[in-house]
């Protein structure tokens, strides 16, 4: 690793999955490193072994001891034990390759011991609890070498800021429909049938809709305070990040106001370093909001200075900036190749101003077209919801499986917790037969959705830096359906079911 990814890379503080990979010879090799991983199976002739061996730490913290990592041949060896090291490579047999990662000495929260085994000058490493399926397979136990987590999945959501007074379009609508003026809760409200001076109006569609009232009240999320309420739901619940829509104004030069107010508020919160962020880029090409190629540079330089500078800019494994796409049409003509210039232009400027590396990933698009990452400059994809080809909440999480059997490299899970646009009609969709929705979601469903994202994770073979990493659809889409932030019927339910259903190692579950 060179100086500038090992400086990135020290910047991670939450740990990372270990992997394990089997050489031609018979040695295991374990790291916590996607690029040494993929240059031993593509070079070498490794194959990586599915799962993890738990997840360790990059660097030192207040308790862990390090673990250094030896070969000898096509075989490794880790040992906790310095003097151990020291004598292994004054024998001349061994020669030392550094610190593989660091480990709890005592006992917290969460962990488990992990020990190391030998048979036959083959050294692995494995938990305690499969310290007799390994006798029975002839391994010797050596000892210990610390406590890791078994499980460290991290956890965000798409964070959707246009629920305030500049949202202009909502409000015009709201007026030109319903009557009312500088509402811009507008169908949201009127659906929910829980505010007492809106009456409901859910248009002929029978259900309860009472969930659509957010547990704060109707809120200003270009309020400080509103992020602050946010923030403290979400970590509260063990969530690590928000996935923030990002839009550009060419006219403007700059977010367009409804969208830019969400992030300074954000900006302004006084526990917005108890959270990562993001930013998921949506260039439409529609209503404005395209980038054309003469801004490039431009939005580049402003995702460096303003965004990826900040100390809880969300980070990869590897320590590289998380860029999200979600919407490439407008990005310049939408081509591959107007595409990758747009790359391009973010990736050299975070390389000039902060010396930093960007990892971009695609929208769904770049699942179904494994190639097409590679053509427009992004390095993978995450996930979403496909409720154009499915209007079938129980059919999404039964393909669930089969969705994330055949993705890029680098990948970001995700679940969605609906979709759901009716409080969109008739004010901002007039077309009823234009309106998508699953009519069979449920939080059973959406939990059973959640249960299969662990255990992928658990039994991933992926070499990516990200493939701990969940994006849940969404903390607050209320026009669309889209919603874990707690609400007035269910309190915080589906937060509870994110942590508990992925095992979040942070916060605490949250039902009430």
């Amino acid at each position: 690793m060179n100086a500038k990814a090992a400086a990135s890379a020290s910047k991670v503080t939450d740990p990372v999955p270990m992997m394990e990979l089997l050489a031609p010879g018979g040695g295991r090799l374990y790291t916590l490193s996607v690029t040494e991983a993929a240059a031993a199976v593509n070079m070498h002739g490794f194959t990586r072994q599915r799962g993890q061996v738990g997840y360790w730490w990059r660097t030192a913290f207040t308790g862990s001891r390090p673990v250094y990592r030896l070969r000898t041949g096509s075989s490794y060896l880790l040992t906790a034990s310095a003097s151990e090291r020291d004598n292994l490579v004054a024998g001349g047999r061994f020669v030392y390759e550094g610190v593989v990662g660091h480990l709890g000495e005592q006992r917290t929260r969460g962990t488990e011991r992990l020990m190391r085994f030998s048979k036959q000058g083959e050294w692995r490493v494995a938990f305690e609890s499969r310290a007799q399926e390994l006798a029975i397979a002839g391994y010797h136990l050596d000892g210990p070498l610390g406590w890791g987590h078994p499980e460290w999945i991290r956890a965000g959501a798409i964070y959707f800021g246009t629920f305030n007074p500049l949202s202009k379009s909502v409000i015009a609508a709201t007026k030109n429909v319903f009557g009312r003026d500088g509402d811009w809760w507008g169908g949201v409200r009127d659906f929910s049938g829980a505010d007492p001076a809106v009456p409901e109006n859910t248009q002929g569609w029978d259900g309860d809709f009472s969930h659509l009232k957010p547990a704060i009240g109707f809120y200003d999320d270009s309020r400080p305070e509103t992020l602050e309420r946010h923030i403290e739901q979400a970590t509260g619940a063990g969530l690590d990040f928000f996935q923030f829509y990002w839009y550009w104004d060419t006219s403007r030069q700059r977010s367009p106001q409804q969208f830019e107010a969400s992030l300074a508020a954000f900006a302004q919160a006084r526990n917005r370093t108890d959270i990562d962020f993001a930013l998921t880029v949506c260039a439409h090409p529609w209503g404005g909001l395209q980038i054309p190629k003469s801004d490039y540079a431009a939005v580049a330089r402003h995702f460096a200075s303003t965004f990826f500078s900040q100390p809880n800019y969300l980070r990869a494994n590897d320590g590289r900036l998380l860029l999200g796409l979600c919407d490439r049409r407008g990005l310049g003509d939408g081509s591959d190749a107007d595409t990758r210039s747009f790359v391009d232009a973010v990736r050299q400027a975070a390389r000039a101003l902060l010396n930093e590396d960007v990892l971009v990933l695609g929208y769904w698009e770049a699942m179904l077209d494994q190639d097409g990452p590679a053509r427009w400059g992004a390095d993978g994809a995450y996930c979403g919801v496909r409720i154009d080809h499915v209007k079938s909440y129980s059919d999404y999480i039964a393909a669930m499986p089969t969705y994330f059997a055949d993705t890029p490299r680098q990948f970001m899970r995700c679940a969605a917790a609906g979709f759901d646009e009716r409080p969109r009609y008739p004010h901002l969709i007039p077309d009823r037969t234009k309106i998508r929705y699953y009519g069979d979601q449920s939080p059973a469903l959406f939990a059973q959705g959640l249960s299969r994202i662990r255990a992928d994770i658990a039994n991933s073979g992926h070499i990516s830096a990200v493939d701990n990493f969940v994006s849940i659809y969404a903390w607050n889409e209320w026009h669309e359906g889209g919603i874990i932030e707690p609400n007035a019927k269910d309190g915080c339910l589906y937060l509870g079911l994110v942590h508990d259903r992925l095992n979040l190692q942070k916060g605490a579950s949250c039902l009430g």
